[in-house]
């Protein structure tokens, strides 16, 4: 049985993300995840809505009586050194420090500059001005929505993604979003229908995208791929 399809699939990924899910249940997951597009976007509508993120509030300064009682149950005292004879020491993490430093900003600057997207299409209700903007990576990978204005699914809601092919046919499912704004990988499979004449359009689905596999709730927004 897909996952993508499961009626339990919201709490699965609660399992995940949590870290009860484990053994033979959690390999199974995560094959999912790299196989079932819908599973993959799932899980990361839960990360970032309900993640936990820290705050201030959850920094605490350990009491310095503690640090002092620790030093003398542990002996720590005899791996203290004079700071001339820990020069060495010094200089090593400097280095790894530096090299550390040279490979987060290259990482920062690698995610900045990203695939160049090209708008392609843009998305709106009947005898409406268009509400999203859909661009596309020249390699047909990455497929970015951006709202003019905040767009959420309701608490047992999903919005569906997807691409009717300019030759016709049932549409194909691209994502399933928590909110119309956002850059995700188009599946492999369907970067193909990504082609100008072919169709986007955004349904309501039931929390986790649609049971059929199809559209089963009403098609809110429309937009054809111009290039």
């Amino acid at each position: 049985m897909r996952l993508a399809r499961h009626r339990l699939l919201d709490a699965l990924c609660g399992e995940y993300l949590v870290g009860t899910m484990r053994g033979r249940p959690r390999r199974r997951f995560e094959r999912a995840l790299k196989r079932e597009p819908l599973v993959a976007a799932r899980l990361a509508y839960w990360q970032r809505t309900y993640a936990p993120r820290p705050s201030n509030e959850m920094r605490v300064q350990p009491d310095p009586k503690t640090w002092h009682r620790l030093e003398s149950e542990l002996g720590l005292s005899r791996y203290k050194r004079s700071w001339w004879r820990r020069a060495g020491l010094w200089r090593l993490w400097a280095g790894v420090a530096t090299a550390a430093l040279v490979v987060v900003v290259g990482v920062q600057v690698q995610q900045i500059r990203g695939p160049q997207l090209v708008e392609v299409a843009r998305l709106g209700a009947k005898d409406q001005p268009p509400a999203v903007t859909a661009s596309l990576s020249p390699d047909r990978q990455f497929l970015e929505l951006r709202a003019a204005r905040p767009i959420e699914a309701g608490p047992n809601q999903s919005y569906e993604l997807w691409v009717i092919p300019k030759e016709g046919g049932a549409p194909l499912s691209l994502a399933v979003l928590g909110r119309l704004d956002g850059r995700f990988v188009v599946p492999a499979g369907h970067r193909g229908r990504l082609q100008p004449g072919a169709t986007l359009a955004v349904s309501v689905e039931p929390a986790g995208g649609s049971p059929t596999g199809a559209p089963t709730g009403p098609v809110i927004l429309v937009g054809a791929i111009q290039t």
